[in-house]
């Protein structure tokens, strides 16, 4: 399957890398053009003698190129990516070139060898290497356990404090307080409630929101619960239990979440967002299953500007397999396989009765639930005044989220008639991110700012 232009132009690493690539998708740049069923590929003709080669595995795609850039996709897997879509018949199906056979084959064994590592974790051990490890593994857990739970008894210290002092003067007092009490999370091995802790303080101080005292107020007191849970989370459900140290920042093996078993289904690629925690990229994509109608959240993660090492274009969707982290309402997963890649077919979603149904279901379970996905078929967008909403076929108004920056140019996409769009649910307001229109999933942050 051939990106589309905007979906090939929303896997590139940043805006200069994205307009080097439209510079280079030029068929006098290239030569040695080819494809095939698996792989499309050509050579760049740069500055130094030898031309650079350039592959890319269409079925995620995943890109390779000799040049010594460390952007990924560099701008000459973007040019090749974007020839292709402009000119497929240049593109002569032949055999495929060793270089190029010789990456594909070693990108499948590497998949291979790590699927196997994580069954064989424990598969291999004998009874006395696995009690010993788990004897380490608990060592280890408990020690760092005494050290979360000494930060986090300073943390309600600190918020108790702050509770009997008011909000009134919390402006007054700066930043230093809530950076410090950051950073000692950071030290208990909290990074989770560092994480929060910083947003919390950017309510205070890089905002413009009318309410954010009440703002504050409510991400204080999640703050507290979650502390508090984390203290006595041995008498939590074990689901709970899981979703409150992640939160907290206790991390999962990757090998752990992909040893069993995964839901085998046609994942859609429905809606994606690209933030900044702690001077790290944060890319979070939500896929749903076609027949299983699971969501699921995958995160992937970039250092200044390295691309991600796994694309994922909105309007896409694959064959595949994903593992979810435990939870007590599972939604972040890992893909473990990815097979048949093509475009996405807009398909029916539930209800919006049924999906806040769900919704309700999933915060019974998690109460320190963020985000849930939210996907809604029939909406009219409109905007009254200084309020951006979604008008259901049934006169239900869905409020859109104060920090969306695209009100006009999601009602300019719907042209005033119904559309479907996708977004993050936080229990009062929705943030779209992605929209059918004319046939076509629109990812908001990437299609409409370009």
């Amino acid at each position: 399957m051939t990106l589309t232009a905007d979906q090939i132009l929303a896997l590139a690493p940043d805006a200069s890398s994205a307009k080097a690539g439209s510079q280079l998708a030029l068929p006098a740049k290239w030569g040695k053009l080819g494809r095939s069923e698996a792989a499309l590929w050509g050579e760049c003709q740069g500055s130094g003698k030898d031309p650079y080669r350039t592959q890319i595995d269409c079925s995620e795609p995943a890109f390779k190129c000799s040049c010594p850039s460390r952007k990924f996709p560099c701008k000459h897997g973007l040019g090749l990516y974007l020839l292709l879509a402009a000119q497929p018949a240049l593109f002569a199906e032949g055999v495929v070139p060793p270089w190029v056979n010789d990456w594909l084959q070693g990108r499948q064994q590497r998949s291979e060898k790590k699927l196997e590592a994580a069954a064989e974790k424990t598969r291999d051990q004998t009874p006395e290497q696995a009690a010993a490890a788990a004897a380490q593994t608990q060592k280890r857990e408990e020690k760092r356990e005494a050290k979360v739970a000494r930060g986090l008894s300073e943390l309600q210290t600190w918020l108790q404090d702050l509770a009997r002092e008011g909000l009134a003067t919390v402006r007054q007092r700066g930043p230093a307080p809530w950076e410090a009490i950051a950073a000692r999370m950071v030290d208990a091995q909290a990074g989770g409630l560092s994480g929060r802790l910083r947003r919390a303080g950017n309510l205070c101080f890089q905002t413009t929101a009318v309410d954010w005292e009440r703002q504050l107020g409510h991400e204080l007191a999640s703050i507290y619960m979650l502390s508090r849970a984390n203290l006595q989370a041995e008498h939590l459900p074990a689901g709970l239990r899981d979703d409150v140290r992640a939160m907290v920042g206790w991390s999962v093996s990757q090998d752990d979440v992909l040893a069993p078993p995964g839901l085998r289904d046609r994942w859609q690629v429905l809606a994606q967002r690209i933030g900044d925690e702690e001077r790290v990229r944060v890319r979070a994509t939500w896929l749903r299953g076609v027949a299983s109608a699971r969501w699921a959240l995958v995160l992937h993660f970039a250092v200044g500007t390295q691309g991600f090492e796994h694309p994922l274009a909105v309007g896409t969707q694959f064959d595949g397999e994903l593992n979810f982290y435990p939870g007590a309402w599972p939604l972040r997963a890992l893909i473990k396989r990815q097979d048949s890649l093509d475009a996405a077919v807009a398909t029916p979603f539930p209800p919006l009765e049924q999906s806040l149904h769900d919704y309700a279901d999933a915060l019974a379970l998690n109460p320190f639930l963020e985000r849930y996905p939210l996907a809604l078929d029939g909406v009219v967008p409109d905007i009254d005044g200084q309020r951006a909403m979604l008008r259901c076929a049934d006169g239900t108004i869905v409020p859109l989220h104060p920090s969306f920056n695209y009100p006009w140019q999601l009602l300019a996409l719907s042209g005033g008639y119904p559309v479907a769009v996708v977004g993050e649910w936080d229990g009062d307001s929705l943030l779209p991110l992605s929209v059918w229109a004319e046939g076509r999933l629109h990812n908001l942050e990437s299609d409409v700012v370009a």
